[in-house]
């Protein structure tokens, strides 16, 4: 139950830090330097492991590079891109639709099944994160501008929902968590690649002052290899739909810590949307004994 609620707490880490960095680093560069750490990290625990698995993964190869697609490039850079055009707390936000995608596409292709009690778990989550969004655009649903980087969250939510769906394809069942995402990490990287070319590279990146590198390290460790780590471990023990509804509780961390580190208000109202997004979360998780069985199958 730990690592389930670990991972909206990571994540909500990158969409702070990801603001926090709008002005210092290119969104396709911190990407980059992101899942590139992560990977030397990750490969020092499942080097071994990986090379002895190579065969195997290079028989899903074009599954790596579509995970790394959506998960490093859309999920990573376009969403930095959304960041420096909008708020962490309007990112963080937006991403909480992801779920409900995951749902519908699990719905429609894996045979599972909604119930009532879910259903209004979903609506009364949903409730929580939108009356945090009222306080935040100050005048109600009025006053909240779309702009083109909330249209970049929409799109990292959507690739989110389908990262998590084909995650649970039979064709990746047979490999360790931890191998399997340090593939999928530097599939990425390779996605990465061109974009971190165009926006300048090594060259560029020797201007970074120390506080900005230790910014991109903590975007690397946490929000990388935790949050995906742990999301990775949640989908294998309990489903995609189940370890995606804690993503309703990203928006919430995302306030208390853009509060503490971006100077963000924060109000009774976020503790009134907090209580929603809790008990919203405790119905949407109650899955029907079949449909369990079902997604752990």
């Amino acid at each position: 139950m730990f690592i389930l609620h670990a991972i909206p707490l990571c994540f909500a880490a990158n969409v702070v830090m990801g603001r926090a960095l709008r002005d210092a680093v290119d969104p396709g560069t911190l990407a980059f330097y992101r899942w590139g750490i992560a990977s030397l990290i990750l490969l020092s625990f499942s080097g071994r492991a990986l090379w002895q698995y190579r065969a195997k993964l290079l028989r899903v190869l074009d599954l790596l590079l579509w995970l790394g697609f959506l998960g490093m490039l859309i999920c990573g850079a376009l969403f930095y891109a959304g960041l420096q055009q909008t708020k962490a707390v309007n990112g963080a936000l937006i991403y909480m639709a992801s779920p409900v995608i995951i749902i519908l596409l699990e719905v429609a292709f894996r045979s599972v099944r909604l119930n009532v009690t879910r259903i209004a778990g979903i609506i009364v989550a949903i409730g929580g994160v939108m009356t945090i969004l009222l306080l935040n655009s100050g005048d109600g649903l009025s006053g909240f501008e779309w702009q083109r980087g909330d249209v970049f969250c929409i799109i990292a939510s959507i690739s989110w929902a389908l990262y998590s769906f084909t995650l649970k394809t039979e064709r990746l069942s047979g490999f360790p968590t931890l191998v399997l995402f340090c593939a999928i990490a530097l599939a990425g990287v390779a996605t990465l690649l061109p974009f971190y070319l165009w926006e300048g590279g090594f060259a560029k990146s020797m201007e970074f002052p120390a506080d900005t590198w230790f910014g991109i390290g903590i975007v690397a460790v946490i929000p990388s290899v935790f949050a995906y780590g742990f999301y990775q471990k949640g989908v294998a023990l309990v489903g995609a739909s189940t370890t995606s509804m804690y993503l309703y509780l990203m928006p919430v961390y995302a306030v208390l810590l853009a509060y503490l580190f971006l100077n963000e208000s924060i109000s009774y109202i976020h503790v009134i949307g907090f209580a929603l997004v809790v008990c919203g979360l405790y119905f949407a998780t109650q899955i029907p004994k079949s449909s369990a069985s079902l997604e752990r199958g």
